[in-house]
């Protein structure tokens, strides 16, 4: 089965891939003073036990040119760097406890300052200023990997260009998803203004984020051509909006998340989900629940079931299926692949379907 040969070749890349990340976080803690290296050590440990499946997508992008699998694994550790960095200001957004099962940058500072202060208010801002922070040193530690370990390669403008061009995309749909809620909430959006934003938030934020840009910085570091590229990423797109459909899916019903249970209805977040409820009957009753502060089980079992009843989630699964299913389509017909590489990609859409948190 094609999902064997990709998880055989998950498992042996996120092997290798976790070993570069424990020697980095090592160095990165290595600071004197004491209230740097207390923060450095936060940023080390949300920079561990991830499912690190972007990092093997870059050494995957590269594989597909290259037999060499060692030479991307620095390439492979710096998207990583920064996708922790992204999480960490994601986090702040969205007012989240927790990742990857840990206590969120913000909020282990949160917990640690509010015992010097009894204003909170202040311990929040200083929390959050102190995050804020360590995303940026995260992104930017990530640019000096990649320009430090490919001084000499001769594609490494390329790479940092289409490296840089994937965070931009990356904020610019996190802008989005910050922006729509608001507005979604305070201002009567018509429902084709609506999803037409949110399939922009898919493309821009996960799309990018997650697969085009990791399978694309590989390929680009391997000397793919622009026309290769453009290919593989008419396959990554479909992949990536199926993906978030997929998250937006469990953040509602899967209690496996790594983050807090319902934080989405809590966000009031903008998904396909919430979209197709908009013109039915049940958008009132909704309402009642989606995007309130407070989060309980009764809650988030309501609007589990409205969602359910309206046939938004067979609509969203459908939906995410449809885009499984394309991309599977248009792999098929890209003719410079080879048939082993082919499976591995194969196998990949097939993890991913059947993924649960």
């Amino acid at each position: 089965m094609s999902k064997d040969v990709f998880k055989k070749y998950y498992i042996e890349e996120k092997d290798k891939l976790n070993k570069k990340l424990t020697e980095f976080n090592k160095q990165l803690v290595i600071e004197d003073n004491k209230l740097l290296k207390e923060n450095l050590e936060y940023f080390s440990n949300l920079n561990s036990d991830g499912k690190l499946v972007r990092g093997c997508l870059v050494n995957l992008g590269y594989y597909l040119l290259k037999d060499n699998r060692e030479y991307s694994n620095d390439l492979a550790l710096a998207y990583e760097v920064f996708q922790t960095a992204i999480l960490v200001h994601d986090d702040i957004i969205d007012r989240d406890t927790l990742r990857r099962g840990k206590d969120t940058i913000h909020y282990a500072n949160y917990k640690s300052y509010s015992r010097y202060s009894k204003d909170l208010d202040e311990v929040t801002n200083l929390s959050n200023s102190i995050a804020l922070c360590m995303g940026d040193y995260g992104l930017y530690s990530a640019n000096k990997i990649i320009s430090s370990a490919y001084a000499k390669d001769k594609n490494l403008a390329r790479v940092l260009n289409c490296f840089n061009d994937t965070v931009l995309n990356t904020i610019r749909g996190e802008l989005l998803d910050v922006i729509l809620p608001f507005y979604s909430k305070n201002t009567k959006l018509d429902n084709n203004t609506l999803t037409e934003s949110i399939m922009n938030i898919y493309r821009l934020k996960t799309a990018h984020y997650t697969i085009i840009g990791p399978l694309s910085v590989g390929l680009i570091l391997a000397g793919a051509s622009d026309k290769k590229i453009n290919e593989l990423a008419k396959f990554a797109l479909k992949i990536g909006i199926a993906f978030q459909i997929q998250d937006d899916i469990l953040g509602i019903y899967s209690d496996q998340i790594g983050k807090v249970i319902g934080s989405d209805i809590k966000e009031f977040k903008q998904t396909i989900l919430y979209a197709y409820i908009e013109n039915t009957e049940y958008k009132d009753e909704l309402l009642k629940y989606y995007g309130k502060n407070k989060l309980d089980a009764r809650t988030i079992e309501k609007v589990r079931e409205l969602f359910e009843i309206s046939g938004a989630l067979n609509y969203s699964t459908d939906m995410m299926n449809k885009y499984y299913d394309e991309a599977k389509e248009i792999l098929d017909n890209i003719s410079w692949i080879t048939k082993d590489k082919k499976e591995i990609l194969e196998g990949f859409v097939d993890y991913l379907k059947e993924r649960n948190k």
